[in-house]
């Protein structure tokens, strides 16, 4: 049976929702709405033509949408089938957090990992959400990495792997080059991990972009504050930059 399929969005908490999603939208070129922001992506089956959607939302300081988590994030993972998926927990022994739920766009439910973040499940409908928003090609054209804190990372990805059948990477089809396969990276981290240096947030998000050497010059123009350089690595470069927030995101040039 398949498990996850996906990421179905990234949700986090912030002082000032409006202000935050601005500076996205202004600086990054998100493509936000009262929501926060969709970013659509192919499934990597070329036969399959359905419009997928991972949703990028950050939520009021005070919601108690995580809860029982008190992470100020949490992960939405897109599934093949919620209720089989649900049964199969009972009988591995993972904590489930209230009730499957079903709406237009798709059926819901909540579970929690061995460290206790919420996990969002979702079968989705994305017809249910209406026609599909335009690619995003300015400047961020996409989600290239999820990376969190975790006090036993070896130990959660096996759980992850056990009970979710995530792996490392998400691999989809890019809706611009359909020919081109694009990836999503996933990893549970030490605090010590690189990817958290000079962050107060237990989590960091891999934002794709075009020519990084470029926007790096015009978000150093804007006010923004990123890293001095970029970094050029085996499978592409890469910046750092700071919202309004301190949240650290990385930028990836793949």
């Amino acid at each position: 049976m398949k498990k996850v399929t996906g990421i179905g969005g990234v949700f986090f908490k912030s002082k000032n929702v409006p202000a935050l999603k601005e500076w996205y939208r202004d600086h990054l070129g998100f493509r936000t709405t009262e929501w926060g922001a969709s970013i659509i992506w192919g499934d990597i089956d070329p036969h399959n033509k359905s419009i997928c959607r991972t949703e990028w939302s950050p939520f009021k300081e005070d919601s108690d949408y995580y809860a029982p988590s008190t992470e100020p994030f949490m992960i939405n993972y897109r599934v093949h089938d919620l209720r089989q998926l649900m049964d199969s927990f009972k009988s591995e022994g993972v904590q489930v957090v209230g009730e499957l739920q079903e709406y237009d766009y798709g059926k819901f439910a909540h579970i929690l990992d061995p460290e206790k973040r919420k996990i969002e499940l979702w079968e989705p409908v994305d017809e249910g959400f209406g026609d599909a928003p335009p690619l995003w090609n300015e400047r961020v054209t996409g989600l290239g990495g999820v990376f969190f804190v975790s006090k036993n990372p070896e130990a959660t990805k096996e759980w992850y792997s056990k009970h979710l059948g995530v792996l490392d990477t998400f691999r989809w089809r890019d809706l611009a080059n359909p020919s081109v396969e694009g990836q999503t990276v996933w990893a549970p981290l030490e605090k010590d991990s690189m990817f958290f240096q000079n962050s107060n947030k237990p989590y960091m998000f891999n934002y794709r972009v075009k020519d990084l050497v470029a926007l790096l010059g015009k978000l150093k123009a804007e006010g923004v504050k990123t890293s001095d350089d970029f970094e050029q690595m085996p499978h592409g470069k890469f910046a750092w930059v700071w919202d309004p927030e301190g949240t650290k995101s990385a930028l990836w040039e793949p």
